[in-house]
C-alpha cells in the first residue's frame, strides 16, 4: 500500500515497530479453556450474571470446532449465551441450538485426530485413561498423540 501511494510512508515506518506472529486459534485449541474462563468472567461483570463456566457438552463442542473467525467469534458467541440468558440466570448454560447443529455437522463429516483427542480430553476432564478409553486407545498411544499435537 506504502508503494501504491495508498497508506503513508512515515506512518507504515512509525507503526512497524515490532512484528507479533500469533497462530490462529484453530492451531491453540489449547488456549480456549483459559480464553473461554477469561470471557466467562468478562460478561459475568458486564452482564451481573453467576455463570460459573460452559457445560462439559459445551467445552467439547467448542474444542473441536475450526474458529475461522479467531478470538472474535468466540467471544461474540460467548456473549450471545449471555444476552440471552434468563434473568436468573443458569451456572452452567449450553450453546446456542444453531451453534450445535453445526458443529455436530463439522464433527460427523470431520476426522481429524487432533480435534478428536481434544474432545476426549475435554469431556473426561482431562482424565487421559478415561480419554483413551474413549478413543479405544492404549495410554501410551493417547501420550504419544498428545506429544506429537503439542497438547499438554
Amino acid at each position: 500500500m506504502v508503494s501504491e501511494g495508498r497508506f503513508r510512508k512515515d506512518l507504515f515506518f512509525r507503526l512497524n515497530v515490532a512484528r507479533l506472529h500469533v497462530p490462529p486459534l484453530r492451531e491453540r485449541k489449547e488456549d480456549l479453556p483459559l480464553l473461554i474462563q477469561h470471557f466467562v468472567q468478562y460478561f459475568n461483570l458486564q452482564f451481573d450474571r453467576e455463570v460459573e463456566r460452559l457445560s462439559d457438552e459445551a467445552m467439547a463442542m467448542l474444542l473441536a470446532y475450526e474458529w475461522p473467525g479467531n478470538i472474535r467469534e468466540l467471544k461474540n458467541l460467548l456473549e450471545g449465551i449471555f444476552v440471552e440468558l434468563p434473568s436468573e440466570g443458569e451456572r452452567y448454560p449450553q450453546l446456542p441450538s444453531l451453534f450445535r447443529r453445526r458443529c455436530e455437522e463439522l464433527r460427523a463429516t470431520s476426522g481429524d485426530e487432533r480435534d478428536r483427542l481434544l474432545w476426549a480430553l475435554s469431556i473426561t476432564n482431562w482424565n487421559k485413561s478415561k480419554a483413551a478409553s474413549k478413543l479405544s486407545w492404549s495410554r501410551m498411544t493417547l501420550y504419544r498423540k498428545m506429544a506429537r499435537y503439542n497438547i499438554s
